[in-house]
């Protein structure tokens, strides 16, 4: 049961009793692990393991209860009163003008309780990667209040059965949520799986059962689990624009769906790992501040992987504030060199770390056999043929896609190497901007900015490829330009 009232200063609700059923089963879980780890010890005295079970179950559940019970939220005209009025008292204040978003969702307790959890998330950095307040209601009751919050907050006056007819902006289908979940993630990630699945068959191959099973997790972590959560999260994936709110949603077993207003934005990005530009395809992700994706902390993703006409076609209709049709301006050649003149330093260092390594991996393995041998061997010399390989490798592709250019209220950055992003950023947005250059670096008249603004994970730092620093310095003129003549007008954020 949730309980609703109108009470002094608004609209009050309570958290459904059903919060209460998800805070047991996450306990019971963790105690039954704990239990039967110890099921040897204490099978032969199993009636007091139960009792004192069911004891500890009830201490903990006690105060959540308690908690519940004493936990209020209060609806005004202009915020969100959430008190908890336990031991210590806790007042807090949740401005309707200040939140970047309003997200539903519903797992597996809320489809059996028939409830959806709303997450409250402010607009702030502090926050970042978790909800300011959550509430779980009724699913009829939440989608009341959802549309009383959608024309105070989002200026909306559609219901939220109207607002799930709202046609997609671009077609996701389950198969190219399937792609995402392969090509999306970044190619360090998919390169460190792939050492672990090949380290996996030579443990199985030699009969090392131990490091057998301690790869086959870590490629698990890095390749398996985040596979698997990606479909569950993407699945039926939509997208639409109402008015100035952005909403997306999705999900298989726990449905998602997040507003967040056009004004809240800080940045969009077109990411393109390695294997899905190799395919045209790339990713569109937004940086709202105070809104992360999901409990990981994750940027929301506008779009999975599509090709890139298709991305830039949806990026151009959902954001025409911030697209704008490029005439980049490329890293200069003479940047090349400062490169690569880091880049062997960095490899002379590495190289070294990676040749002791294997010398002390020689000493251990010499008495193992000839296998053993022969595998540190062929190790050594892919180290010292790859990694260089690798890094040069990586400055050329850089040299190549690094671009920068200026538009009417935003501006792009292009960079990476391997993993290239093409990040266009709000002019307002901009905490501040700093020009580096390493000595080196000047001698050959280049630069590097550094871009720093709120993001969905707190503050972020965006760094520019190696330009002429009279160009890079046109960011920071135009962003003092827009506060001296007038252009940045702060009510337009709040």
């Amino acid at each position: 049961m949730s309980e609703v009232s109108e009470g002094e200063g608004g609209y009050v609700l309570r958290n459904h009793i059903s919060l209460i059923a998800k805070y047991i089963l996450v306990i019971a879980v963790f105690a039954a692990i704990f239990f039967v780890n110890l099921l040897d010890v204490l099978w032969e005295n199993l009636f007091k393991a139960s009792v004192v079970f069911i004891l500890l179950l009830g201490a903990c559940v006690f105060p959540m209860y308690f908690w519940w019970k004493k936990t209020t939220f209060t609806f005004g005209d202009t915020e969100i009163l959430r008190v908890t009025d336990t031991v210590f008292r806790s007042v807090k204040h949740i401005q309707y003008t200040r939140l970047a978003s309003v997200s539903v969702k519903r797992d597996i307790i809320d489809r059996i309780f028939g409830t959806s959890t709303l997450t409250f998330n402010v607009n702030s950095s502090v926050n970042a990667t978790s909800a300011e307040a959550t509430l779980v209601l009724k699913r009829d009751v939440a989608d009341e209040l959802r549309n009383r919050l959608n024309s105070m907050i989002f200026e909306k006056e559609m219901t939220v059965e109207e607002d799930r007819e709202v046609e997609t902006l671009i077609k996701v289908t389950n198969s190219d949520v399937i792609m995402h979940a392969v090509f999306a993630q970044p190619t360090y990630m998919s390169i460190f799986g792939l050492i672990m699945l090949f380290y996996s068959v030579v443990m199985l191959f030699v009969g090392n059962s131990g490091g057998f099973i301690t790869a086959a997790i870590l490629f698990a972590i890095s390749e398996i689990i985040p596979f698997i959560s990606i479909i569950l999260k993407y699945y039926n994936y939509r997208v639409y624009r109402v008015g100035d709110t952005i909403t997306i949603e999705g999900g298989l077993i726990t449905t998602t769906r997040s507003s967040f207003r056009v004004n809240k934005i800080s940045s969009v990005r077109m990411r393109s790992p390695l294997m899905a530009r190799a395919l045209g395809m790339t990713a569109l992700e937004v940086e709202v501040v105070g809104l992360s994706d999901g409990d990981d902390g994750n940027k929301p993703v506008l779009c999975p992987l599509k090709k890139r006409e298709d991305a830039e076609a949806l990026l151009a209709d959902l954001l025409p504030e911030l697209y704008f049709e490029p005439t980049p301006e490329y890293q200069p050649r003479r940047a090349l060199i400062p490169m690569m003149v880091a880049d062997s330093l960095y490899t002379v260092v590495i190289v070294g770390v990676f040749v002791a390594i294997f010398i002390l991996a020689e000493s251990t393995v010499a008495g193992l056999g000839s296998t053993w041998s022969m595998l540190v061997t062929a190790s050594e010399v892919a180290a010292a043929i790859g990694l260089p390989v690798l890094l040069f490798a990586r400055s050329g592709l850089a040299q190549r896609n690094r671009t920068v250019d200026m538009g009417r209220d935003s501006f792009m950055f292009v960079y990476g190497g391997y993993d290239v992003s093409t990040e266009y950023v709000n002019y307002d947005k901009v905490q501040f901007v700093a020009l580096t250059s390493s000595p080196l670096q000047r001698r050959f008249d280049t630069a590097r900015c550094s871009v720093q603004l709120m993001s969905s994970v707190g503050f972020r730092s965006i760094e520019s490829g190696l330009f002429d620093p009279d160009d890079l310095a046109r960011i920071s003129d135009e962003i003092m330009d827009r506060i001296r003549d007038g252009r940045y007008d702060y009510r337009k954020y709040v």
